[in-house]
């Protein structure tokens, strides 16, 4: 399965492990999913360690450096205008678009509220694993 999985699932992940967030970013580890994102997910990933947790900023490299090396990275060649509320969410839909996800795991209100967007279905990590655990 080819997913993109959102800057707050990976937050959660590294900042409150034990949950669904990090059982989804195992799942990736583990190769058992296909995990994409692009630069400019990866730069906010960095700059909300450091900014909003407090993260030394070689820390926070070196958590987006770990990323790097279990997700593919994309650089998305078509903007979108879906979230209006909240306009910077449609980078990661651009980053799943450009990977041709299967499926999108965020956290976010917005994006939950799209469910499925060209065929992408939009879930949260709980979602995500109930479908891994039911197969």
């Amino acid at each position: 399965m080819k997913a993109v999985v959102d800057t707050n699932v990976l937050i959660s992940a590294f900042i409150f492990p034990g949950g669904p967030p990090e059982d989804v970013y195992r799942l990736a580890l583990e190769g058992r999913l296909d995990l994409a994102t692009s630069a400019v997910l990866l730069a906010e990933f960095g700059r909300i360690l450091v900014d909003k947790f407090g993260w030394a900023p070689t820390h926070a490299e070196d958590a987006v450096a770990q990323v790097t090396r279990v997700a593919s990275i994309v650089d998305p060649a078509e903007r979108v205008e879906v979230i209006t509320a909240d306009p910077a969410d449609d980078r990661v839909l651009e980053a799943a678009l450009e990977f041709a996800a299967d499926i999108v795991v965020s956290g976010d209100k917005h994006l939950l509220r799209v469910r499925e967007w060209l065929g992408i279905r939009i879930v949260s990590p709980a979602d995500l694993l109930a479908e891994f655990e039911s197969r």
